[in-house]
């Protein structure tokens, strides 16, 4: 890459070899985690007393052997100081492993040199920049971690090698002894280690999983994908395999564009196999495939082939070769995420019997794989490598993701320019359009922050121009403009608010809270109490925006309920009161004989709201579906309970008894209603139990006075005693009278309609045409109004009448039945017997068979 200053660098470089200056980066310097090594010769200034030529080429003998013995273990020489050595593991490059590598790099460097020697190892991380304006010509290495090196080198006796605590956590494995605190000038005191051995170790899950790929790779043929997220620990792993492979192994490091596959196949074939042109005459391939094979190493020039028969003859040609070589072959791919594509048909294809194939990869190119999860290091050091291996255009887009986190593909171009986004999914480094989290925090870290800012910045720009305000309130607040992303989140807020959606609306507002200018933390505290109030999560604010709306303000002072129906649409920002509204309007509407405009105003209430409003409309909604002889609808409505305060469940369990004792389940319905009473004793549950008892034959004076302290319960307690009359047989009409005068004074269809019903049938045998007066009077309200099994039982005992007198009731009798007691009614009526539906209701179905027995007719539909 060239150089504003005119100078070529090689593709590798970060910094420009003459001036300094960041090379195709948009960071004016790099934060990198390394493993620093600084080696020092003891005493070397006496050999200078002897001559200065042989002294300088002690020293230089010296030093160059120690430096060559840093390369080895992939260490960078960053500094000749005198008679010491700075070596860096992870920059400007990393190759992973760093804290172990630094560790041999320092015990070979000591324990082979001529002249006494020390050394001393510290890990974290440093600024990677050029000092003085780039004037010396390369970046410097700045940091606690290269001072700390310095000074344990300098604590070392000869021969030493000491290391700090940071570079043993990461090296596990490595061998050292704690030689206590040490006083390390302008550090203060640290911890020494004395490193005496080094050498991978892994913990009891990573213990597990070699074990899992040697099995895999136990015999040939085989294969094995280990894959996992940068830090998972694949390298460490791999690294522990590879000290005793069970065959001999061929090893390609990593390969993408910019390493050429030839020149990793032929670097891999003469380290294993020997010489490729002796190997090749060994093979006897046929000219074609010898020709492909070269051209595969690099021995030859490309053929004058299409693509596809070139591949297909370079696959072929590695197959037979393979074969032919007869013993087993290990194939390792390392830290393979971009494959070659030739490469790639390789991977799919079938293997020959004698090849083994491990390849480590970030997400799976073939089956079987092996995964591993989680990052194990810190997440700079668990990046760098991958960073390292990505092109610029590339590494820039990826650190712009991880700023930025999810982001449109075109804004990541405009920070960052040109990339290739299929070449970071392929790597497993992106997730659609989000990163990995420790490319996250990774980038978090190596991005400075003014940088960091103005990338959030033109990120806000980008998405307030695409109206998308969450995300830019998102950016605006990173880029440090607090007050335009407080502004914009409250807008938002207002805006979920008043379309009915408070709970959207509170996380919103917290955001706001978090980032606002104390100036707006008074009125936004307010709204957010309002918006929580409006949730029933607690009381609203006195100077909130609640109690400036008119629309509540109407609410609150609604005397007649039917006058809320115009209000609901204004109370949508308010759940709460919606509901309640929604309550009092159905309740008032079902007064009005109206249950099916009562069942349409129910509709579902917000989910966040106190237990005990759903648990209200649950019960009111089933009671109305009964009404309107829905009672399947009702019961799986009825099934279980909810939470909710006493009101609440009292209503609930009073509309299960109703549900039972219509559905002819009396017995069921007395053992639940004396549990629920003797748990929470309740007017209304007085009622509705006396009732059941009542209908059992036995008439309970301490739920009677119960159930005279409830209004609608007043009504119920003189219909069950008029039953009670009635069945002592006694005139029960004065006390049906005041169950009506009671039904009328509250307006209580359930009431009204059960003592009309029970009025008749105790005229029936006594006075017929009353009777057929009042069965005429319920079928015309009940028809009219909507309430089903009423008009069922209108109908039924409209037509027992005039079948009676001998009329024809077919027109009557042209519905299906909805309860056991219609039911059996009905199939009297049409010529059967009444059978055992009528069983579960107790005296009232006694009665019915009775009366039916006592005019001794034989109850059959007319023929015509």
């Amino acid at each position: 890459m060239r150089c504003e200053c005119g100078h070529k660098n090689p593709p590798e470089a970060r910094f420009c070899m003459a001036c300094g200056q960041a090379l195709g980066v948009i960071l004016p310097e790099e934060r990198r985690f390394v493993s620093v090594v600084f080696f020092d010769l003891v005493d070397s200034t006496r050999g200078f007393r002897e001559g200065l030529a042989s002294a300088y080429a002690r020293l230089q003998e010296a030093l160059e052997g120690a430096a060559r013995a840093a390369r080895c273990h992939g260490g960078f020489v960053h500094r000749f100081l005198g008679d010491g050595i700075l070596v860096l593991f992870g920059a400007p490059r990393s190759k992973g492993l760093e804290p172990w590598r630094a560790l041999e790099a320092a015990l070979g460097m000591v324990q082979a040199s001529p002249l006494p020697a020390r050394a001393g190892v510290a890990s974290g991380e440093v600024l990677w920049a050029p000092l003085g304006s780039g004037q010396a010509g390369e970046p410097t290495a700045v940091g606690s971690p290269v001072v700390l090196a310095e000074r344990l080198s300098k604590l070392a006796t000869p021969g030493e090698v000491l290391a700090d605590a940071t570079t043993l956590a990461l090296a596990k494995g490595a061998q050292a002894d704690f030689l206590g605190y040490r006083e390390a000038r302008g550090l203060g005191e640290v911890p020494v280690y004395r490193v005496r051995r080094v050498e991978i170790a892994l913990d009891p899950e990573e213990e597990a999983l070699l074990q899992e790929v040697r099995r895999a790779l136990a015999r040939p043929p085989a294969r094995l994908n280990l894959v996992g997220p940068p830090g998972s620990g694949k390298s460490l792993l791999l690294e522990k395999f590879l000290v005793s492979p069970p065959f001999p192994t061929a090893l390609l490091e990593r390969m993408g564009p910019e390493t050429p596959l030839r020149a990793s196949l032929r670097q891999a074939v003469e380290r294993t196999l020997g010489d490729p042109d002796a190997l090749l005459a060994k093979a006897k391939l046929p000219a074609p495939l010898a020709l492909a094979f070269r051209y595969s190493l690099g021995l030859e020039g490309r053929p004058p082939w299409p693509r596809e028969d070139l591949e297909g003859a370079i696959l072929e040609a590695w197959k037979r070769f393979l074969a032919g070589l007869g013993k087993p072959l290990l194939i390792v791919l390392k830290d393979h995420h971009t494959p070659d594509r030739t490469l790639e048909r390789f991977l799919q294809e079938e293997l020959p019997e004698n090849v083994l194939l491990l390849v480590e990869s970030r997400l799976p190119l073939f089956a079987p794989s092996l995964a591993l999860k989680g990052s194990k290091a810190p997440p700079l050091l668990a990046l760098q490598p991958a960073l390292d291996a990505l092109p610029p255009g590339e590494r820039r887009a990826l650190l712009a993701y991880g700023v930025l986190g999810e982001a449109p593909e075109a804004l990541v171009k405009k920070l960052a320019g040109p990339f290739s986004k299929e070449r970071l999914l392929r790597e497993g480094l992106l997730a659609g359009e989000s990163p990995l989290p420790e490319v996250r925090e990774a980038a978090l870290a190596l991005v400075p922050e003014a940088t960091a800012k103005a990338w959030h910045g033109e990120a806000a720009r980008f998405h307030l121009e695409a109206q998308n305000l969450r995300q830019a309130a998102f950016h605006l607040a990173r880029a440090g403009r607090g007050l335009e992303a407080a502004q914009i989140l409250r807008s938002l807020a207002q805006a979920a608010w008043h379309q009915g959606h408070p709970e959207k609306a509170l996380p919103l507002y917290q955001e706001a809270l978090a980032i606002a200018p104390s100036s707006w933390q008074a009125f936004l505290t307010q709204e957010v109490q309002d918006a929580q109030a409006s949730l029933g999560q607690g009381p609203e604010a006195e100077a909130g925006p609640r109690r400036q709306d008119p629309a509540l303000r109407a609410f609150r002072q609604v005397q007649n309920p039917l006058d809320l129906l115009p209000l609901l649409p204004g109370l949508k920002p308010y759940p709460q009161e919606e509901a309640q509204a929604r309550l009092l309007l159905a309740g008032a509407l079902w007064r009005r004989f109206q249950p099916q405009r009562a069942l349409e105003v129910l509709s579902p209430f917000h989910p966040a709201l106190p237990p005990s409003l759903h648990l209200h409309r649950q019960s009111l909604r089933a009671g109305l579906l009964m009404d309107l002889g829905r009672y399947r609808e009702a019961e799986a409505l009825l099934a279980e309970g909810a939470e909710g305060d006493r009101e609440a469940q009292v209503r609930f369990r009073v509309t299960r008894l109703r549900l039972l004792l219509e559905t002819g389940r009396l017995p069921q319905a007395l053992a639940e209603g004396e549990a629920h009473y003797g748990e929470t004793p309740h007017p209304w549950l007085a009622a509705a139990l006396l009732t059941a008892w009542t209908l059992r034959g036995r008439f309970r004076e301490d739920l009677f006075q119960e159930a005279l302290k409830h209004p609608d319960g007043r009504g119920l307690a003189a219909l069950a005693l008029a039953h009670h009359r009635w069945q002592k047989g006694l005139d029960p009409v004065p006390l049906l009278k005041e169950a009506l005068r009671e039904a009328r004074r509250l307006a209580n269809p359930y009431v009204h309609h059960l003592t009309l019903t029970s009025l008749a049938l105790y005229l029936w045998p006594l006075a017929p045409k009353k009777a057929q007066a009042l069965s005429q009077h319920l079928l015309y309200q009940t028809h009219r109004t909507g309430f089903a099994v009423h008009h069922e039982v209108a109908r039924l005992l409209r037509a027992q009448l005039l079948l009676e007198g001998g009329e024809p009731v077919e027109h009557l009798l042209g519905f299906t039945p909805s309860v056991p007691f219609t039911q059996a009614w009905h199939a009297a009526l049409s010529g059967e017997p009444p059978g055992r539906g009528l069983r579960g209701y107790g005296i009232l179905g006694r009665w019915v068979q009775r009366l039916w027995a006592e005019r001794g007719k034989v109850w059959t539909r007319r023929k015509r």
